[in-house]
């Protein structure tokens, strides 16, 4: 009968109860083991149709997910019983198999059954009673099976693995059922105490709205579980919410853990020394780190060493079946150990890197803050800015690179040991190669890291170029200098790139070693083992393979990181310079009694007056403290409450209007109107989009000259202090607003706080209490208005009128990140930069090298094969053993030394595809390092063009440093990042192609698992990308504001250090930083969550195949030699499948800096390019200038800056322009040089339509703009960028402008003039501009309030040289004094966009209602 049959008993007795005293095995299994188990499977399913709970915001209570766990693991538990019954082969094996089978189906069921239940209205109850009762009817059939296999010798022999391990699994189902049976009846149900949200109720129906949990409100990783920290569990509802597309915000991250806090990881790092402060701040905890490590890669050496017993296993025909099962028992546990052990390694020293980070951005941002002026000095702003970012990444990655440096050599030795075990002293040939190897490798390393050095070098003069031509791009576009400085950007490429070539070429040659070395060791060892009379083996040759390929990661690896320990000694030796820098003694500096030459009394206002240059601003950084005091005293009384600074050149942060003037203060209604009132802002305040909540883009670039310096001024005075230093806060503004400054603000508001304010408008001196007068950094003479004022050559009060670049300042936004996947175009952009033919090139070697890799590989297999085939022929004919039969397969005989044909004919190939391998590798490496060269200049090229022709629109509304961003960081990652990573991926793309096709010619049934788990594989890293991406581009779009908000502290040192505002700054760096930190920690964790998923795949993919080689060793259909290899390779694929997603995660980051390059390149709105070719060469000749119904406006939805503005300029005019802010004097200008295009009408010059290109025109054309820009090079190279003058006629033009003296002192027409001009004051800057205007021929000569910052002596004498130099010229001027243009030909008073008067000064003046008459009186409009 079939029952019989099943359990192989007699069949007078098929179905016995009890049998020799106890209860009877088919009784035990069927009836109190397959009965239970379908009744539980029947009852569980119908629980699967319950309805779910969707309002669910915290993770299910610990009793569920305990009760979860344990049914999972009987399972599993079940599964292994299984095989292990597979692999017996007893009598009643079947019997046992239905028996197990229904466990496994009811489990499983089960399991599903308390996932439904979990998400439903038990959620918050024990569940059913009924699952308890089906759970206990399966502990009888337990109980009897432990004492059936207790009684039984067999289950007690260790000589019978098999046995010993059912066993074994049986025992271990006790602990779960106990787990599952506890967790029953104490739940663990609490209100929300299990919940890992800040501020969350456990899922109520009162909020229908919200059925996912706000990631934002979760803290990471504190208060989850093991598991749920082994398998970075904690991290699945934001996975989830980055796979549904709603992580776009730094908010929608998770909190740091409380210990990675940047609060809490500040005060570390107060004192920097790299071992010292390992050892302090983390000390035990990072060492410790050092263990796990040790033990993994112990771990890791199992690999080889069980694939030999097993190779072996499978090569001995009739090796028990229990030494195969054990090897395959070893490899799931030491690969399952090593992965769990190197996951938790990694994740651990990340968040002892992340700490350091944070520590050192926080040290070295409040080093910044507090170190004197003179030290701060010695190094440039990129350099200061170079501290927080490169060499803090270097200090970071060493906490990496640490515990390699100790373990790669340990690693070494043991592989080379091993090998010796293996095949003895032949291991010496190859060992030779890879020792001749390391000088090469160290001298590669050093030469690569010689011209990266100088790259870095040069790639910062490029971006120090690149920086000025940001800030003066208004300047360079209206003297038409893009051709220039285009030049100038070139020629540092150039060398930039020369070195890039070499650092490319180099790695080249690192590749192909790194590439090559394993085959050539392999190649060496084998043949001297030969040559030394010894017989290949299955065993010895693979896992000489394996053992090789262990040797070869240290010996690569090493050099770099000695390198990248190198580089953290050299970065943090320049952050200790840094640090060790003199703080600012304020306590020092100030004296504490009054034993002064000069005195300032409380309350009074002092006016400071003198030249250009003459120490005016110098004489207010002493008094703030920003200069060193060399000798006498300072006193101030109540420094500590800090000084209203309003410096000469704003500062305005990169905020709201609102903020600006707050500047971290509480909003007062009353006394903020009061201000606003004073500083003249009511009306920039109705015209700006937003009003005071309108956000000024970065340095104000989106608001006027006199908007910045009235803005900086409300700012000083909100900060109500008992001491105002004023810079000059009037040079800007035209008379009636100075007036409305000095009676409503300096005189009304301040009256009484003590004003220190230095000026060059004389009209203003007699309010003062004490003039100072200077020269050359000396006080000449101080006394009463009425004793200093004879001595200041006063001109008659006039009447000025501010810049205003009426482009309606708009918000210039946040920078936008792009979302989803990367477009398939950004792809075809690199492939075309590379080059079609280049790029298909590439792939072909690849391709090519990878496949004579594995052809080596399946050779050297197939030779075994036919050495173990020959051998054992020879053997049944009853030869001696195969070791020394055959004379054909020996190279030693007792003749001598014999090589004979066929092992010539089998080391010919194996040589000849191996160097096929090398030559094909090399080929490789190359094409790609050429390849990327390619692309870094394509590209780069592409983005300086666009970005020079853009408008000046763009560079209004765009942040400079989001710009300069494409030209540093962005092309840093096309240059060398993006290539690097790139390169690993088509390694490891192709290396998985190829071992899959190894492995399945080697073992087909290694199918069966595997595409299961490459489903599973596509869907767990599909599932990780969409996160890993937002999470990076959260990573970068966080960064920048903290890189930016460190250069705004440095640009405005002075003002928040005068008004004792550090403080606030470095809690504003704290929560910027803050916010970075938690999207870098979850970038890395999602890395970690990833990588412990791909690895238990990997232990899968290794376990199976060592399964079905015992199982198909059982059947004598396997082919030991395939199996080596195929096992060799599998136990990489952990490595290779991580590599893989990890290689094209960051290939996918990197191409981010390719999208947004490209985006400029592509996307940007330029100037016109056509040209008008009738012009004739001469133009313009007379300089007769037309506007025609001239309608301009900045943006679509802003008002019209020009409106309908119609005039005649006769050639050789004199016209002077005045108006109101906003009246588009300044657009008259922008509309002529075509900065801002037309919207309808038409403009003139000498009857030809100024619409030729635009560096035609402009080059036509001269103007002297407001702001001085000055650019980083010699006086020479500022005043005639393309070299076309004799120094003697600069020289004459530097008289001209009274700065011959000044340029003499400091050396010539060769002096630089630094960083922006820094060597010159803004007034002596402004006649450096002016003396660019002098030598050009241009008819046509626009002056943009030239003289804003020069006293009135030199101002006189400019006009007067301004005069003589373009006595035949046309000449527009927008006027800063009256007096400027009352000798006018003709005045313009611009109104709303539109003409309201245009006659001469004299005719105006004579009006009543004339507008111009006013401002002549000063009584304003």
């Amino acid at each position: 009968t079939f029952d019989a049959a099943l359990v192989i008993s007699a069949l007078l007795n098929p179905f016995p109860v009890w049998h020799n005293g106890s209860v009877s095995s088919c009784f035990n299994q069927l009836v109190l083991g397959a009965v239970p188990h379908a009744g539980m499977a029947v009852s569980c399913a119908c629980y699967l149709g319950i309805p779910r709970w969707s309002l669910l915001q915290t993770s299910p209570p610990c009793g569920w997910r305990l009760r979860l766990a344990s049914a999972l693991l009987v399972m599993l538990l079940f599964i292994a019983d299984v095989v292990l019954v597979a692999l017996l082969h007893q009598g009643d094996m079947f019997l046992d198999i239905l028996a197990d089978g229904c466990a496994i189906l009811a489990w499983l069921v089960h399991v599903s059954a308390l996932v439904v239940l979990q998400r439903s209205a038990f959620r918050r109850t024990r569940g059913p009673l009924l699952l308890l009762l089906l759970v206990l009817l399966s502990v009888p059939n337990l109980v009897i099976t432990l004492m059936a296999y207790c009684r039984s010798e067999a289950y007690l022999n260790l000589a019978d693995p098999i046995r010993v391990t059912r066993l074994a699994l049986a025992s271990a189902r006790t602990l779960p059922i106990l787990i599952y049976l506890l967790a029953f009846s104490f739940p663990c149900i609490s209100d929300a105490g299990y919940t890992l949200h800040i501020n969350a109720v456990d899922g109520s129906p009162l909020v229908p709205e919200i059925t996912h949990p706000d990631t934002g409100e979760i803290v990471a990783e504190d208060g989850s579980g093991c598991v749920s920290r082994l398998f970075y569990l904690w991290l699945n509802p934001l996975l989830r919410r980055g796979q549904r597309g709603e992580l776009d915000r730094p908010c929608h991250v998770y909190h740091l853990p409380r210990k990675l806090r940047t609060s809490v990881v500040c005060r570390y790092f107060r004192k920097v020394g790299l071992l010292r402060v390992l050892h302090k701040a983390f000390g035990l905890r990072y060492y410790m780190l050092g263990l796990l490590k040790l033990v993994s890669n112990m771990l890791g050496f199992a690999g080889p060493l069980l694939l030999s017993s097993l190779v072996g296993f499978m090569e001995e025909e009739g090796a028990p079946v229990s030494q195969g099962a054990w090897c395959a028992l070893g490899l799931f546990t030491t690969t399952l150990l090593s992965a769990v052990l190197r996951n938790v390694f990694v994740f651990e020293v990340s968040k002892v890197a992340l700490s350091a980070r944070a520590s050192l951005v926080s040290v070295i941002y409040g080093k910044a803050l507090r170190v004197s002026g003179s030290g701060l000095a010695r190094f440039s702003l990129g350099e200061v800015v170079n501290f927080m970012s490169t060499d803090t990444d270097r200090m970071v990655n060493f906490f990496n690179s640490f515990h390699e440096l100790w373990s790669l050599p340990v690693q070494f030795s043991i592989a080379l040991y091993l090998l010796y075990l293996q095949v003895g002293v032949a291991f010496l040939g190859g060992l030779g190669v890879a020792v001749l190897l390391v000088p090469l490798n160290k001298f590669l390393a050093s030469r690569i890291l010689d011209n990266n050095k100088h790259m870095l070098r040069h790639k910062d003069s490029r971006v120090k170029v690149m920086t000025e031509i940001l800030f003066g791009i208004r300047v360079i576009k209206f003297y038409s200098w893009e051709p220039y400085f285009a030049q100038k950007v070139a020629g540092c490429r150039r060398q930039e790139l020369s070195r890039l070539k070499a650092i490319k070429y180099l790695d080249a040659v690192c590749v192909y070693t790194w590439a090559a070395l394993p085959v050539v060791i392999s190649i060496l060892t084998f043949v001297t083992y030969v040559l030394l009379g010894h017989e290949l083996t299955a065993a010895k040759v693979f896992t000489t393979l394996a053992l090789v390929g262990m040797l070869i990661l240290p010996l690569n690896s090493f050099p770099w990181v000695l390198n990248g320990v190198l580089e953290a000694k050299v970065s943090l030796e320049r952050i200790q310079r840094f640090l060790k820098l003199a703080n600012q003694d304020l306590q020092a500096y100030y004296s504490q009694g009054m034993y002064l030459f000069y005195c300032v009394f409380q309350g009074s206002l002092v006016v400071v007056v003198g030249k250009v240059g003459c120490g005016k601003s110098s004489l207010l950084a002493a008094l703030t403290g920003e200069l060193n005091r060399l000798g006498g005293a300072v006193y101030v009384r109540g420094q500590d409450a800090g000084f209203g600074l309003a410096s000469q050149e704003p500062w305005i942060q990169h905020a709201t209007v609102r903020d600006n003037i707050l500047f971290g203060r509480e909003y007062e209604t009353t006394f903020y109107q009061a201000v606003i009132e004073a500083c003249a802002l009511s009306d920039d305040l109705n015209v700006l989009p937003s009003g005071d909540k309108t956000e000024v883009g970065e340095n104000g670039v989106t608001l006027s000259g006199g908007q910045k310096a009235r803005l900086a001024l409300a700012r000083a005075v909100y900060m109500d202090k008992d001491i105002y230093l004023l810079d000059d806060p009037l040079a800007a503004v035209d008379a009636d607003v100075a007036h409305h400054l000095m009676q409503k603000c300096i005189m009304g508001i301040l009256r009484g706080k003590t004003r220190i304010l230095c000026t060059h408008r004389i009209e203003f001196v007699d309010k003062a209490d004490l003039v100072v007068l200077m020269d050359s950094g000396t006080i000449i003479r101080t006394g009463t208005p009425a004793e200093i004022l004879p001595l200041v050559e006063a001109e008659e009060p006039g009447s000025s009128n501010e810049l205003c670049a009426e482009e309606g300042p708009d918000q210039s936004g946040q920078e936008q990140k792009q979302v989803g996947g990367l477009s398939w175009t950004v792809y075809r952009t690199y492939w075309a930069s590379v080059g079609g033919a280049l790029a298909a090139s590439v792939l072909t070697a690849l391709l090519l090298m990878q496949a004579s890799k594995n052809v080596s590989d399946w050779w050297l297999s197939h030779w075994i094969n036919e050495l173990k085939n020959n051998g054992s022929s020879s053997g049944a004919n009853g030869s001696s053993p195969a070791a020394y039969s055959s004379p054909h397969l020996l190279l030693f005989s007792p003749g001598g030394l014999i090589v004979s044909s066929e092992v010539k004919f089998y080391l010919t190939v194996y040589g000849s595809i191996a160097a096929a391998n090398t030559v094909l590798t090399a080929a490789r490496a190359f094409l790609f390092a050429y390849g990327a060269v390619c692309a870094a200049t394509v590209i780069h090229n592409q983005l300086l063009d666009s970005v020079l022709k853009a408008t000046t629109s763009f560079f209004d509304t765009t942040p400079l440093g989001r710009v300069l961003n494409r030209f540093s960081s962005d092309l840093y990652s096309v240059d060398d990042s993006l290539p690097f990573v790139l390169n690993i991926l088509l390694a490891n793309v192709f290396g998985l192609l190829g071992m899959l096709v190894v492995m399945t010619c080697g073992l087909p049934w290694v199918l069966v698992p595997l595409l299961p788990l490459g489903l599973l594989y596509h869907r767990t890293q599909l599932f990780y990308r969409h996160t890993s991406r937002e999470l990076k581009r959260l990573c970068s779009l966080t960064l920048s504001p903290v890189y930016s908000h460190f250069s705004e502290t440095l640009s405005g040192l002075g003002t928040i250090r005068a008004s004792r505002s550090a403080a606030r700054f470095e809690e504003e760096n704290l929560r910027r930083l803050e916010q970075n930190q938690r999207c870098m920690f979850l970038s890395n964790t999602a890395m970690q969550w990833l990588d412990i998923r791909l690895q238990m795949i990997g232990v899968a993919v290794v376990t199976g195949i060592g399964v079905i080689a015992v199982v198909q060793h059982q059947f004598k259909s396997i082919d030991p030699g395939l199996v080596g290899l195929s096992l060799s390779y599998a136990l990489s694929i952990t490595g290779l499948l991580s590599g893989l997603i990890f290689s094209f995660t960051q290939t996918e980051m990197q191409l981010v800096s390719v999208e947004r390059t490209e985006e400029y390149s592509s996307g940007l709105p330029t100037e016109p390019q056509h040209q008008n070719t009738q012009l004739p060469a001469a133009w313009p000749e007379q300089g007769w200038l037309e506007f025609r119904g001239a309608v301009l406006a900045y943006r679509d939805g802003l008002p019209n800056a020009l409106d309908g503005v119609s005039l005649v300029v006769r050639p050789g005019e004199k016209v002077g322009i005045v108006g109101r802010t906003g009246s588009g004097k300044s657009t008259l200008f922008l509309a002529l040089f075509r900065m801002v295009e037309l919207n309808r009408g038409q403009i003139l010059v000498d009857a030809s339509l100024v619409n030729a290109v635009v560096a035609l025109c402009r080059s036509k054309l001269a103007i002297i703009p407001q702001d001085p820009f000055l650019f980083g090079g010699s006086v020479r190279e500022n005043l005639d960028p393309y070299g076309r003058r004799p120094d003697r006629q600069l020289l004459d033009v530097l008289e001209q402008c009274h700065l011959g003296a000044v340029v003499g002192r400091m050396g010539g027409l060769d002096a630089e003039v630094g960083e922006r001009g820094k060597s010159f004051s803004l007034g002596q800057r402004q006649l450096l501009c002016l003396a660019r205007a002098l030598l050009t021929q241009a008819t046509i000569l626009c002056i943009d309030e030239a003289t804003a910052s020069v006293d009135q002596r030199t101002d006189k004498l400019l006009q007067q040289t301004i005069r003589d130099t373009f006595q035949d010229k046309t000449v527009l001027t927008i006027a800063h004094r009256i007096n400027t243009i009352m000798d006018s030909d003709r005045v313009l008073v611009m109104h709303a966009g539109k003409v309201v008067e245009f006659d001469t000064p004299a005719a105006l003046c004579q009006s009543d209602r004339s507008v111009f008459q006013r401002l002549v009186a000063g009584r304003g409009e």
